[in-house]
């Protein structure tokens, strides 16, 4: 028999059950940032608690908190730590190749300031590779970057975290955007909504951000001595996000705006230098820029790698080449999973209720349609099925009245009889619309008629069995399906491994080196591999125990300031998981439904769950293991947690405040 998912097991109360929801995210807190513990140890354990509270509290059999945590393992190694993976194997072949030391001259080359080299790597290379990559890419190559420029780890990754944040949103080619609609249940215009609302939201972020990167590293003063470069840089990368965002959609506005800062900074640079270049204590003073002996042939070269990666990403985004590359992949039901939780199961008290409506309904429709037409004869004889099927659950629920909210084989086999006629019916409905809509020259006159109580109709309205649709979804329990999707050829993975074999090509590596080099980077990657794939088991059986969906559900019990607090939920769901796309899919349903039941607009709430979510990418395990495996810190991601975590509250807080402006006293910037 399927598990019945519940957010309230610890006394019936929400508020208890979200205090022991939240101890594993207080594991990891402790033992990253008291304890100083190495990542993947934090992430194991972090995820036995989860795993031991979903067992001992919320009542989950052990096979299903079993069966859960590896597939969110699963997810982690692919597609996730895959990007990371074959990212950080091409940064590798450009150092073999001595091609990364060019780069390296090339970038100090514009100037030697390592506060303007933060600006042109952290911030604008970073939000390129995230736009065009997205999942860890950007913290990874621009965190390696600026070590081998002479940054301090430390700095590197810190910097690269933060300056990480404006461009999540949209990154890998506006992914959690296009996610986000999805679990929302919007179409194209509703995406288009999210994407203005996220560019009406990030640029306030996107403008400040260069001046607070700059700000750790070097203190006010020596801030203000680059601000032409940072006004530059910040302003024009955030009108260039907010045009694209709002104008052409939610895929570019990363791409767009870090291309225009980086030429923007480039061409300032060519005409202006601060007066004196800032270098760290460890380095030698000196008062100009690097020169170098390259070539401009030599140099182009050299960035060809990255170029590689660009066009090759690029090009795994474009709709015809991903559905083609898509045919080969291959959905796995995870067997024991899939289907073997169910959640929204009501009492049978509250399911006679239901039924009621659901019949009701069914009687209404009977009396619409006419019967004259075949197809429609045909959607009568369903709904006098479903309506049969509706009769044979009443006896069922009334001979289960008194009990709790239970699933009998019994009642289990009633609700997947009506399922399956809610189906059948929905298939003929599509079938008789679509029919119709030919028979008048492709339009569909009958949608714009208003239903009469009892007038037959010509041919069968649009939105016709959209309320019978809703009231048999409130009816019956859902099923939660759990599949691993392996798309190897569409992954983006894929994509820069290509990249990544074509510059060992370019850069002049042979093939034993490059398998050598391959060898050597998934060694080198075992430990936060190892991160990863326990955070993401983590957030899976968090996910299905119904933890997850417990610590969410608290948050509707603020009313009036839920708007500042719903970034709050998205910056939660992106330290569990370390992606805003997965925090989109957690928290987007949830996010609309608070909304829409406070009265307040669910695309500002939707849009603050990823604009929000972005603040919590510095402090999530996975980045933390990535940065720390790019800048060479492995086994220090404690200190980088605490340097980040300060910056990550502060900026989640700014977003807040700016999502409950935009709630209550600008509405009119709600698209």
């Amino acid at each position: 028999m399927p598990w019945i998912q519940t957010y309230t097991p610890v006394g019936g109360s929400l508020g208890l059950s979200a205090l022991v929801a939240a101890v594993p995210l207080v594991v990891i807190f402790i033992c990253l940032a008291l304890l100083r513990m190495k990542a993947h140890k934090a992430g194991l354990l972090a995820v036995g608690s989860a795993v031991t509270l979903a067992v001992g509290v919320w009542g989950m059999p052990a096979k299903l908190a079993g069966l859960a945590t590896l597939q969110g393992a699963g997810f982690g190694l692919f597609p996730v730590f895959y990007i990371v993976i074959t990212t950080l194997f091409l940064y590798n072949i450009t150092v073999k190749g001595g091609q990364f030391e060019i780069i390296r001259a090339s970038l100090a080359g514009v100037t030697g300031d390592r506060r303007l080299q933060a600006l042109l790597i952290a911030f604008c290379f970073g939000a390129f590779i995230e736009g065009a990559a997205g999942f860890g890419t950007p913290v990874a190559i621009a965190g390696a970057t600026l070590v081998g420029l002479g940054f301090r780890p430390l700095y590197a990754a810190g910097v690269c975290l933060v300056a990480n944040t404006a461009p999540v949103a949209f990154g890998a080619i506006g992914i959690p955007v296009v996610a986000l609609a999805g679990v929302m249940g919007y179409g194209d215009d509703g995406m288009m909504k999210l994407s203005t609302m996220v560019g009406r939201q990030l640029p306030f972020i996107s403008v400040f951000i260069p001046f607070y990167v700059i700000m750790i590293m070097v203190g006010w003063k020596k801030t203000i001595e680059v601000l032409p470069a940072i006004v530059v840089c910040g302003v024009t990368f955030a009108v260039a996000q907010w045009a694209t965002a709002s104008y052409l959609g939610p895929y570019l506005p990363d791409v767009t705006a870090s291309l225009l800062s980086i030429v923007t900074l480039v061409l300032l640079l060519r005409v202006w230098q601060p007066k004196t270049v800032w270098t760290f204590d460890h380095e030698p003073d000196f008062a100009g820029k690097e020169q170098h002996d390259y070539t401009t042939g030599e140099v182009v070269r050299a960035w060809t790698p990255y170029l590689a990666l660009t066009v090759m990403v690029l090009l795994w985004g474009i709709p015809s080449i991903k559905t083609s590359l898509d045919k080969s992949t291959v959905e796995i039901p995870v067997a024991g999973l899939h289907n073997a939780i169910v959640k929204k199961v009501s009492n049978p008290e509250a399911g006679i209720k239901k039924l009621v409506k659901v019949t009701e309904e069914i009687d209404r429709q009977l009396a619409i349609l006419s019967p004259a037409d075949p197809k429609l004869a045909a959607l009568t004889v369903k709904l006098q099925e479903l309506k049969g099927a509706e009769a044979q659950l009443l006896d069922i629920e009334q001979a289960l009245v008194g009990t709790e909210a239970v699933l009998t084989p019994e009642r289990l086999k009633a609700f997947d009889a009506v399922a399956k006629k809610k189906d059948d019916l929905q298939k003929l409905a599509k079938e008789a619309l679509q029919g119709s809509s030919a028979a008048v020259g492709g339009s569909s006159v009958a949608s714009g008629v208003a239903l009469a109580a009892n007038a037959p109709l010509p041919s069968l309205a649009k939105d016709q069995f959209k309320p019978l649709d809703k009231v048999l979804a409130d009816q019956l329990p859902a099923k939660v399906a759990a599949k691993y999707k392996f798309n190897f050829m569409s992954a983006a993975g894929t994509a820069i491994l290509i990249a990544a074999f074509l510059s060992a090509l370019l850069c002049g590596v042979g093939m034993g080196d490059t398998l050598k080099i391959l060898g050597k980077t998934l060694f080198d990657m075992r430990y936060p591999a190892l991160t990863v794939a326990s955070v993401l088991g983590l957030a899976y059986v968090m996910n299905a125990s119904g933890m997850t969906n417990c610590l969410g559900l608290i948050f509707t019990k603020t009313g009036h300031w839920f708007p500042f607090l719903a970034p709050v939920l998205g910056w939660l769901g992106v330290f569990l998981t370390g992606s805003d796309t997965s925090s989109n899919v957690l928290f987007g349903g949830l996010q609309k439904a608070t909304a829409e039941q406070l009265g307040i607009s669910p695309i500002l709430t939707g849009a603050a769950n990823t604009s929000g979510g972005v603040m919590g990418k510095m402090i999530s395990p996975q980045s933390l293991a990535v940065a720390t495996a790019a800048t060479g810190m492995v086994g220090e991601e404690g200190t980088l947690f605490r340097f980040t975590l300060k910056h990550s509250i502060f900026l989640t807080i700014i977003v807040g405040i700016i999502v409950y402006l935009q709630a209550y006293v600008v509405p009119w910037m709600i698209p």
